[in-house]
């Protein structure tokens, strides 16, 4: 049903916003879940929250917003039109601030109590990309086609919930056996999708890869002292 009046969008609003805001900075800290990313989903869970939210405001502050909504005048936004300034701060504080604040105070109390640590990081080809320096991507794609290509500042990787896809800036040749056999001439990158890909390798440059096995060669002299 869509608002015919004012009051009544004003209403839906009031109903839905602290829920919108409550839901946004929580998934901020928490990090996506795919039981929120379907429309409906979210949009129950806010109007959800929402209402929690107003029932306890009613319960806390009730007389005080009748007040400041009607102020003793005719009409029930007669309070809002004699003290715009004060009716935008209750808003900013009930709808914005408040819903927020209960989100962080979440967040930090789950962060505190719970048994194993939360990682936000919503798939594995996320944590395989994220903070990822430029290196070296080697594919075997379903149809048994090798693709290589190199990583770097201007190539892209799709992040979750979006569908998974690479951007190397950099194609190289490769063989059936899948080694590197060059640079291909005149080339301005490669984009492969995640759902034709069988195996994706990463590999570090050659400088990176000597100084990986220089650490991990120091760990094992480590050890056996």
């Amino acid at each position: 049903m869509v608002p015919g009046t004012v009051q009544q969008l004003t209403i839906l609003l009031v109903l839905v916003l602290p829920g919108v805001f409550y839901q946004a900075v929580r998934e901020r800290l928490r990090g996506p879940l795919a039981t929120e990313q379907e429309p409906q989903n979210r949009l129950v869970r806010a109007i959800a929250a929402g209402a929690l939210l107003d029932a306890v405001y009613a319960v806390v502050a009730g007389p005080w917003l009748v007040r400041l909504l009607a102020g003793g005048g005719d009409g029930p936004f007669a309070g809002v039109l004699r003290d715009p300034r004060g009716a935008g701060l209750a808003a900013l504080l009930l709808i914005v601030v408040v819903p927020s604040a209960l989100a962080w105070a979440e967040a930090v109390w789950r962060r505190r109590h719970a048994r194993a640590r939360y990682e936000p990081t919503p798939t594995a080809w996320d944590a395989l990309f994220r903070g990822r320096g430029s290196c070296f991507v080697r594919v075997r794609l379903k149809s048994g086609l090798w693709v290589g290509g190199w990583l770097g500042s201007r190539s892209a990787v799709s992040a979750y919930p979006q569908s998974g896809d690479l951007y190397l800036q950099a194609q190289y040749r490769v063989g059936p056996d899948g080694s590197f056999l060059g640079k291909v001439p005149g080339t301005a990158g490669v984009y492969v999708r995640a759902s034709d890909i069988e195996v994706l390798e990463v590999l570090l440059p050659p400088s990176a890869e000597a100084a990986a096995r220089r650490t991990e060669g120091d760990g094992r002299s480590g050890e056996g002292h």
